[in-house]
């Protein structure tokens, strides 16, 4: 009886490195700098505009995972402002006019959320 357990706990542990190491061997992937990293591939994340509203502190539209994020941050703090909703692919230009437009275009939305009215 004491063989017996001894056997499964040898096969059990014997299993568990086996199937350890073969995670690590298929989850890596190749990074930039040549080692191999674990776990999914990390989001492509693009800056859309940049605009500054005092020292230190800016404005930041970002698209991810085809959804676009309205950030703001200081010199060591971010946060998340809004969720401007899915992303809308449209001409390049200047970065400030399209904060602008997503600015203007998420307060519109906010207020009509609300049951405000307009200036």
């Amino acid at each position: 009886m004491n063989q017996a357990i001894f056997v499964y706990a040898t096969s059990f542990a014997v299993a568990a490195f086996v199937l350890y190491g073969a995670v690590r061997y298929f989850w890596r992937r190749p990074s930039a700098g040549g080692e191999a990293s674990f776990g999914p591939p990390p989001p492509e994340v693009l800056v859309l505009g940049r605009t500054r509203v005092g020292v230190g502190r800016s404005l930041l539209i970002i698209e991810i995972e085809g959804r676009r994020l309205l950030l703001g941050s200081t010199a060591h703090h971010w946060t998340s402002l809004a969720d401007l909703g899915a992303a809308r692919h449209h001409e390049a230009g200047d970065s400030r006019g399209a904060i602008d437009a997503e600015l203007s275009r998420a307060v519109e939305a906010s207020r009509h959320r609300r049951g405000g009215r307009k200036p």
